[in-house]
């Protein structure tokens, strides 16, 4: 078991254990709910038998996500909140048209995949459309940006305390300034979020892009308050 403030490496079975962002997403599950235990992932097995079922290899950024969370209903889209991403479990991979899904949007049809013959790679570029059967195209130029970026999301709204803001031109520095990267700028860059943390606080931030937007998920009402004071920012407090 992991307490807040700090996450643990653990071997899921594989080769190497965690290669892309294991840890990162423990970092995520701590800040949000407290701690993270081994139960939270699947086991080593049944990632390989996904891979063995649909004969093609599985990219170690989706085998990290489901060592770490694909026991968790938050992180892997199932907790019900509205606009979060399905991660499909390693027994409900699919490939469809030549492309290997493995997410899918919760109200509506789009999709995302990687290309079966890339999915050898460690980390391997997401395409996307926006229903089964339509046009492919690039989303995210890697698969661990895209998973690292949805699993803040999740988390994010499935926090009790939300607020939200739509930037102005440099106000993303202030949200910089003020929250860490999800390990890196770079970690999270090459797709059209980009995910914050702050563990001490227990608050989480995605931005995107396409709508100039931030949201934030705290555990406790006064980490939003204490950012809103130390920002200016106008935030915009969601009931939950």
């Amino acid at each position: 078991m992991i307490a807040v403030g700090g996450a643990q490496s653990v071997d899921d079975g594989s080769d190497g254990g965690y290669s892309v962002i294991g840890e990162l997403l423990q970092d995520v599950m701590v800040t949000a709910y407290g701690e993270w235990t081994p139960e939270n992932g699947c086991a080593a097995a049944e990632i390989a038998a996904a891979g063995e079922r649909l004969g093609t290899g599985l990219p170690d950024a989706l085998r990290d996500y489901y060592a770490v969370a694909g026991r968790h209903a938050e992180l892997m889209g199932a907790g019900g909140h509205e606009h979060t991403l399905r991660i499909h479990d390693p027994g409900h991979l699919t490939v469809e048209d030549g492309w290997l899904v493995f997410c899918g949007e919760n109200q509506w049809s789009a999709q995302w995949s990687v290309r079966p013959d890339d999915a050898d790679w460690s980390d391997p570029r997401v395409d996307g459309r926006a229903e089964p059967g339509g046009k492919w195209y690039s989303e995210c130029r890697r698969l661990s940006a895209f998973l690292l970026n949805v699993a803040c999301r999740q988390a994010v709204r499935s926090l009790p305390y939300q607020a939200t803001c739509r930037l102005r031109k440099g106000q993303l520095e202030t949200v910089e300034s003020l929250l860490g990267y999800l390990g890196s700028r770079e970690a999270c860059r090459g797709g059209d979020w980009l995910s914050f943390i702050d563990r001490p606080a227990r608050v989480l931030a995605g931005y995107s892009y396409i709508t100039s937007t931030v949201r934030l998920g705290a555990v406790a009402p006064d980490a939003l308050a204490s950012f809103r004071e130390r920002s200016g920012l106008r935030l915009k407090t969601e009931d939950r």
